[in-house]
C-alpha cells in the first residue's frame, strides 16, 4: 500500500529516512498526532486476523510506503490513498468514482486509487476504517 501524504514526519538524528526509524521511535517525537496516522495506516493494511497494534509497531514498513510528494510516487498497480486535500491539484478526485462511507465521513474510490480525509480521527473514525478494510479485501478476493 502506499500513502501519499502531505507532511513528513520529523526523523530522529541518524535516521535518513522513515523506513530505517522504528515506528515507535517517530510517534515519540512526533507525537499523538503521528500515532494516529501510523494507527489508521495499521488498521488499513492488517489483515482481518491481525492485530493492528503489532501490524504498526513491528510490520507497517514491510507492507506500507509513505510519499510526501505526487512526484515521487512509483508507477504501480498497488492501492494507493491520497490522503486529504494537498494533492487535489495533481490528482483530482474522479467524478465517476465508487462513493465509500456515509455523507460526513467518505472516501472515493476509482481502481487501486483512494482519495481519503486527512489521517485523524475526527476526519477518518473507525467506521470509514472498517468500510475500506472491507472494500480492499473484497478486492482482493475477488480478484
Amino acid at each position: 500500500m502506499n500513502f501519499l501524504l502531505p507532511n513528513p514526519p520529523i526523523l530522529p538524528d541518524g535516521c535518513a529516512n522513515y523506513l530505517h526509524c522504528s515506528p515507535v521511535d517517530l510517534i515519540s517525537i512526533n507525537g499523538n498526532h503521528w500515532r494516529k496516522i501510523l494507527t489508521i495506516i495499521a488498521k488499513l493494511s492488517a489483515k482481518p486476523d491481525e492485530d493492528w497494534r503489532i501490524v504498526r509497531d513491528q510490520y507497517i514498513w514491510q507492507r506500507v510506503r509513505l510519499y510526501f510528494c505526487f512526484n515521487d510516487l512509483p508507477n504501480t498497480e498497488q492501492y494507493l490513498f491520497i490522503v486529504g486535500k494537498t494533492f487535489e491539484k495533481e490528482c483530482a478526485i474522479p467524478f465517476d468514482g465508487t462513493y465509500l462511507g456515509d455523507e460526513k465521513h467518505h472516501a472515493i474510490k476509482k481502481g487501486a486509487t483512494y482519495w481519503v480525509p486527512y489521517l485523524d480521527y475526527r476526519q477518518f473514525p473507525n467506521a470509514l476504517i472498517d468500510t475500506l478494510r472491507q472494500q480492499i479485501y473484497r478486492d482482493e478476493y475477488n480478484d
